[in-house]
C-alpha cells in the first residue's frame, strides 16, 4: 500500500519550535512588504484581528457547525494515510494492515504490497487501536497538484480543491521547494499571504449588497495599474480617459475602479459585515486548526478604498481562498470543509461525524452576480492566458471556468511574489471550488491560474471516478465500491421493502448474499 508522500508528519519537540521560528519569519516576510511590483496589486501588512462589538474575538459563541470533539480526532495524521485499492466486489477486497509497520509472528517485517493504482484507490489511516479513518482526498489530484509544484520549482505553494456537493476536500496540497521542513499541512491551513485582488470579490459582494451599485455601473479612471494615489481617487475628466463597469474591473482587476466605488457608496461598516459573513475573522471548522483570516477596514475613507481594491489590511489561508470561491459557486452558501469521509472502529462500529450544515451568508442575487463577474477573468481578464491560446482556441473546451486573480511582490527578502488564483468549474453548473497559491522568486516559472487551469482538467478527466467513489465504504478487509441502486435492490430480496431503505451515507456496506 502506498504511503501518502506528503504531507510530512508534523514534528514535535524541538523541530516543531525550529518549524514554527521558520514559517513566523516567512509570513513575517510577506505582511512587511512595503513596496509592490505586482500585475494588479499592492503589498500587505498584517494586522491584528478587530474585536467584535461584544468584545469577543469574532464569532466564536455562535458556531453551530463546530466539529465535535471526538476521541479520534486528535490522533489524524494525514502522513501515516495509505494507499489503499477499492474493489467493486465486497467479497474480493483487499485486506487493510492494521498499521503500516505491521509484523509477521516471526517478527520480520511484512513483505510490502505493491502499490496500487491511485486513480482506484482511497487514503486510509489505520490507528493503534484498530479506528480505521478514509479520507476524502483525490490520490490523482493530490498528487497533481503536488507534482506541479515540484517540477515547476515553486519555493512555497498550496491547492486546495472542494468538492461543491458538501465541500469534501479533495486536494489538500502544500509544498515548499525553497525550505521542504516546513510543513505542508501548515501552508494550507495557515493565513500566511495578503488577499490582495482576491479581495475584490468582498468588495463586489458588498458594493451590490448596499444597492448603490449594478454590475453595469461604470467609472472613468486614469492609472493604478501597480498602485494607488491618492490623486488617482478624485475624478479628473481632463485625464480619465478609460471607463470600465464593476464587472470589468473584477474580470481586468481595476484598482481605481473598485476604489472609487468603494469611495463613493461603502462604509467601513458595510464593508467589515460582508468580509465577516465571508468568514474573515471567523474560526473555520475543520478536522485540522485553521488560522483565521484577519481583516482590518481602516476607518480612513482613502485608505478604506485602497484597502477594498486590495491593498494590505486582509490576509487568508489557502483552505479559507477555496471556502470563499464556493460560497459564490453555491449562490452564498457556507458549508466548513471536512476531509475525513469515514470512521469506523475496531469493532465495525460507525463513528462518520455528520457533514456541518450548510448556511446562507449572501444573498442569492448576490452570489450569482459575483460568480458571473468572475467569469469575465478567465475569459478576457487576467487570467486569459492561462485558459486560451494565442489564437483564442480554449484549454478547456466547452467549459468555463469562474475565478480571480491576486498578485503581490514586496522588495524585502525573501522578496516573493504571493500569487493568488481562487474560482470555481464549470461556471455554468459548478462541481469544484478551488484557491492556489504560490509564493514565487522574481524569475518566476508559473502563476497561480495555470495550476488552477492544469487540476480543472485534470478534474473533468476524473469527475465520473470522483463520483464513483462517494459510494466506497470499509468491508470486512478493505474498501469496497457499491451501487446505491444495486444495494437497494438486494436489501429488498432479502428482507422485504420494510428494510429496503439503506443507512444515511456514511453507513455500513450491505452483506452480499452467501454463495
Amino acid at each position: 500500500m502506498a504511503r501518502f508522500a506528503e504531507p510530512e508528519r508534523r514534528r514535535g519537540g524541538v523541530g516543531a519550535v525550529l518549524f514554527l521560528l521558520t514559517f513566523a519569519a516567512i509570513a513575517y516576510g510577506v505582511h512587511r512588504q512595503r513596496s509592490s511590483t505586482g500585475d494588479d496589486e499592492a503589498p500587505a501588512e498584517r494586522q491584528t484581528v478587530p474585536l467584535a462589538a461584544d468584545g469577543t474575538n469574532g464569532g466564536d459563541a455562535d458556531q453551530p457547525d463546530a466539529p465535535p470533539k471526538l476521541p479520534w480526532r486528535d490522533q489524524l495524521d494525514l502522513s501515516s494515510a495509505t494507499l489503499v485499492p477499492i474493489s467493486d466486489d465486497p467479497l474480493q477486497t483487499p485486506k487493510i494492515a492494521l498499521l503500516a509497520d505491521d509484523a509477521t509472528a516471526e517478527g520480520a517485517a511484512a513483505p510490502k504490497a505493491p502499490d496500487p493504482d491511485p486513480g482506484s484507490a482511497a487514503y486510509v489511516q489505520v490507528l493503534r487501536d484498530g479506528t480505521r479513518i478514509r479520507y476524502t482526498l483525490d490520490p490523482v489530484l493530490q498528487d497533481a497538484a503536488l507534482t506541479i509544484f515540484r517540477n515547476r520549482e515553486v519555493p512555497y505553494a498550496a491547492a486546495v480543491v472542494l468538492d461543491l456537493r458538501d465541500n469534501a476536500v479533495l486536494v489538500l496540497a502544500g509544498h515548499s521547494t525553497m525550505d521542504p521542513q516546513v510543513d505542508p499541512l501548515e501552508i494550507v491551513t495557515t493565513a500566511w499571504a495578503p488577499t490582495a485582488s482576491t479581495f475584490k470579490l468582498v468588495t463586489a459582494a458588498a458594493l451590490l449588497r448596499s444597492g448603490k451599485v449594478k454590475p453595469s455601473t461604470s467609472v472613468c479612471f486614469h492609472g493604478g495599474l501597480r498602485g494607488i494615489t491618492e490623486d488617482l481617487l478624485r475624478d479628473d475628466p481632463a485625464r480619465d480617459k478609460t471607463c470600465a463597469t464593476l464587472s470589468a474591473a473584477v474580470a481586468h482587476s481595476h484598482n481605481v475602479v473598485m476604489a472609487k466605488l468603494a469611495l463613493r457608496h461603502l462604509d467601513a461598516q458595510e464593508l467589515r459585515r460582508t468580509a465577516v459573513d465571508l468568514g474573515f475573522t471567523r474560526p473555520i471548522p475543520f478536522e485540522f486548526p485553521v488560522e483565521r483570516s484577519p481583516v482590518q477596514v481602516p476607518t480612513d475613507p482613502i485608505e478604506r478604498a485602497k484597502m477594498a481594491a486590495g491593498f494590505w489590511h486582509a490576509d487568508a489561508s489557502p483552505l479559507h481562498g477555496a471556502l470563499l470561491a464556493s460560497v459564490f459557486a453555491r449562490e452564498g452558501m457556507w458549508q466548513p470543509p471536512h476531509v475525513v469521509a469515514e470512521v469506523i472502529d475496531g469493532d465495525g462500529n460507525v463513528l462518520t461525524p455528520e457533514s456541518p450544515t450548510p448556511r446562507r451568508v449572501l444573498e442569492r442575487n448576490v452570489a450569482r452576480a459575483v460568480g458571473r463577474m468572475m467569469v469575465g477573468t478567465t475569459r478576457k481578464g487576467t487570467a486569459r492566458g492561462s485558459f486560451f491560446d494565442d489564437k483564442g482556441q480554449p484549454f478547456v473546451p466547452g467549459v468555463d471556468v469562474a475565478g480571480k486573480t491576486g498578485s503581490i511582490t514586496g522588495k524585502r527578502p525573501p522578496a516573493l511574489n504571493y500569487n493568488w488564483f481562487v474560482g470555481f468549474a464549470p461556471a455554468e453548473a459548478p462541481e469544484i471550488a478551488f484557491a492556489v497559491l504560490l509564493a514565487n522568486e522574481p524569475k518566476w516559472r508559473i502563476k497561480a491560474h495555470y495550476a488552477a487551469r492544469r487540476l480543472v482538467q485534470i478534474y473533468l478527466q476524473r469527475r465520473d471516478e470522483i463520483a464513483r467513489n462517494r459510494n466506497v465504504r470499509f468491508a470486512e478487509n478493505g474498501l469496497v465500491r457499491f451501487d446505491p441502486e444495486k444495494a437497494r435492490e438486494l436489501a429488498m430480496g432479502e428482507a422485504g421493502p420494510a428494510s429496503a431503505a439503506l443507512p444515511p451515507v456514511p453507513g455500513p456496506v450491505p452483506k452480499s448474499p452467501s454463495p
